[in-house]
C-alpha cells in the first residue's frame, strides 16, 4: 500500500484542484505504490510513472458516458510532488481491486470507500 495516508492524499488533491472541480467530481485513489518507470495506462495511452508514486483519478463528469474530460494526478509518495495529466477515459484498474477506493463524491467524503455509484447523492 501507499506510504502516504488518506488524509495526506486528500490534502494533495485539494491543493491540486480548484473547489469547483472537486464538487463536480468523483475522485478515486489507487493506493498501491507504482514504481518509477513502471508503465501505467492513462486512458488509451501508456506512460512511465515519473517517480515512485500513486494515482488519483478525477472523473470530472461522473454521470456522463465516456469519453469525457478527466484528470490523473500522479503523486510522488515521498515528496508529495504531483503531475497532472488530462485525459478522456478512465484508468484500466479493476474496481474489485481493494487498493482502488473513492476519496470524494461531489466534494464530500463518502460513507464508505467502495461507494462508487455516481447517480445518487
Amino acid at each position: 500500500m501507499a506510504a502516504i495516508s488518506k488524509t495526506e492524499i486528500l490534502k494533495v488533491v485539494r491543493r491540486a484542484l480548484n473547489p469547483e472541480k472537486v464538487e463536480q467530481s468523483l475522485i478515486y485513489w489507487y493506493k498501491a505504490v507504482i514504481q518509477k518507470d513502471q508503465p501505467i495506462k492513462v486512458g488509451t495511452l501508456s506512460i512511465a510513472m515519473p517517480f515512485d508514486g500513486t494515482i488519483v483519478f478525477v472523473d470530472l463528469a461522473p454521470r456522463a458516458n465516456w469519453a469525457h474530460p478527466c484528470l490523473y494526478i500522479l503523486v510522488d509518495t515521498k515528496t508529495l510532488e504531483t503531475k497532472i495529466l488530462e485525459a478522456s477515459l478512465p484508468p484500466d484498474i479493476d474496481q474489485f481491486d481493494e487498493s482502488y477506493i473513492i476519496l470524494l463524491r461531489y466534494g464530500e467524503i463518502p460513507p464508505n470507500e467502495r461507494y462508487f455509484n455516481a447517480f445518487d447523492k
